[in-house]
């Protein structure tokens, strides 16, 4: 089984797209498939949202948390949750397309355990990428987060990444970041405990419905950078 986590913080119209397309997707694969969407404290009632499908197709499910906690509070929460033995994240926005877990569910080898989505490796298809402000704040980031944590994965942000679930669900449940930097310590835990990761070129673009404040939450993931080794001593 494919389980599929979708963090969602006051998606709206977003989440309503999502559920149909990701629902669409889970129809063609050959073996079961489930979605997880993981509300992150939305206040724009998500369940009546896609009240419809809730009733109507068993795939899905809804997990609520009692209040605005982060995006890696709320993917952790739908991973733990996964019943798959593949456990696939991908964003709202879909700025990743389902069809995207694909080609890293055919890249992932017997011993791999995580797959990464990549924006920036050769062979990535950029539809709509992201403007320059936020280009070089990723490169830069990129390069914070190879000095401070020695990772090889140059794009840790990506949405989309697919996962064995005997392997990361243990990881997850030690995880202690709960905002946007927790792809970083994923990763990171992940290296420690020597599992494989691989990180493949996606098709992807860019969305204006993001929620990431560049000023206000990249200092706060340089500091969960800046603090990982001493969470995990």
């Amino acid at each position: 089984m494919l389980s599929v986590v979708i963090p969602v913080w006051n998606g709206g119209q977003m989440l309503e797209k999502a559920v149909s397309e990701t629902l669409a997707f889970l129809d063609h694969l050959e073996d079961e498939g489930e979605l997880i969407i993981v509300s992150d404290g939305c206040n724009d009632s998500p369940e009546e949202l896609i009240g419809s499908w809730l009733k109507s197709d068993s795939r899905l499910r809804l997990i609520q948390l009692d209040r605005h906690r982060g995006k890696g509070a709320a993917v952790r929460s739908g991973v733990l949750a996964a019943q798959g033995e593949l456990i696939a994240m991908l964003d709202v926005d879909l700025s990743a397309a389902p069809d995207s877990l694909i080609t890293l569910r055919e890249a992932m080898g017997p011993n791999d355990s995580i797959v990464c989505g990549s924006r920036t490796l050769k062979g990535s298809i950029l539809p709509k990428p992201q403007g320059w402000l936020r280009r070089c704040a990723g490169f830069l980031f990129h390069l914070f987060v190879r000095m401070m944590t020695s990772l090889e994965i140059k794009d840790t942000q990506c949405g989309c990444k697919l996962f064995r679930a005997h392997d990361v669900q243990p990881i997850f449940e030690s995880m202690k970041v709960e905002g946007f930097a927790f792809d970083v310590e994923l990763l990171f835990l992940a290296r420690k405990n020597c599992l494989k990761m691989i990180e493949v070129p996606i098709e992807w673009s860019d969305s204006s419905g993001t929620t990431v404040n560049l000023l206000r939450d990249g200092l706060r993931m340089a500091w969960t950078i800046l603090t990982l080794k001493r969470l995990h001593r």
